[in-house]
């Protein structure tokens, strides 16, 4: 049974045995990360409940910040948390360098990262956006070695962050293509489901339908006993990654 609340409070409940002591969250047990922080942080917002001890998972966020590599997924969980809560997310002038000349990447999900990394510091490249539209291919969807529902959500956040046109007809006709059995799969062809594969078919309509699609069903099939959700119908222990992907569609479906 679809029981709003108690599925809330047991989500609550799998994020906060997440959390580290240092304040960060971690995947299952061991050292935090900046991915599982920042899908926690983002679950809590999901839920408008505040995270415990927030501060703290702030401070811990901004030192591992302070003494982060060069890699795009990291640099984007950090600075996008950072900026939105007021704290220091800049980053050092030969990164931004490398974003700038880097971005073409067979993984539009990377490019995604740094041209939002760009963007948080106020830097918009008209060369992205133009990069991505002549990579599109003939079904309408985008990838490198052939359309899938990902990169062609990501190109389409790209696109999207830019304030470009998006071809949306081409694009709804791959992404159609892609469900069945009330979900959307990897490619039309490809086979089951999973969170980031439904997920980014539920962006695609909402960034060019303006609406979402019921996949409740989907999403209460991968809910695990400890409050959080797997990757999919048939694997997988419970990951912030996936519980947020799971909570943002139902949030969005049933007006939390």
């Amino acid at each position: 049974m679809f029981d709003p609340p108690a599925l809330k409070n047991s989500v609550i409940s799998f994020l906060n045995k997440r959390r580290h002591s240092s304040g960060g969250y971690t995947l299952y047990e061991g050292l935090p990360d900046s991915k599982n922080t920042y899908y926690a942080i983002r679950s809590f917002e999901v839920l408008d409940h505040e995270p415990p001890r927030l501060e703290e998972t702030l401070d811990w966020l901004e030192d591992v910040h302070r003494g982060g590599t060069f890699a795009a997924q990291g640099l984007f969980y950090r600075c996008s948390i950072l900026r939105d809560y007021g704290r220091d997310f800049e980053i050092p002038e030969k990164f931004t360098e490398m974003l700038r000349t880097s971005y073409r990447k067979s993984s539009l999900e990377i490019t995604f990262y740094m041209d939002s990394v760009l963007r948080m510091h106020g830097e918009y490249l008209d060369e992205i956006p133009e990069w991505v539209l002549s990579i599109q291919n003939e079904d309408g969807g985008f990838g490198a070695y052939g359309s899938d529902i990902i990169n062609t959500r990501f190109a389409l956040e790209i696109l999207n962050g830019h304030g470009m046109k998006i071809p949306g007809d081409e694009v709804l006709q791959f992404t159609d293509s892609c469900f069945s059995d009330g979900a959307w799969n990897f490619t039309p062809i490809s086979y089951p489901p999973y969170i980031e594969t439904v997920h980014s078919g539920f962006r695609i309509n909402e960034i060019l339908r303006g609406k979402v699609s019921d996949v409740t069903g989907f999403i209460m099939k991968i809910r695990n006993p400890d409050g959080g959700f797997r990757r999919s119908v048939y694997m997988g222990i419970s990951e912030p990654e996936y519980t947020y992907r799971a909570i943002y569609m139902l949030a969005s479906i049933h007006g939390w």
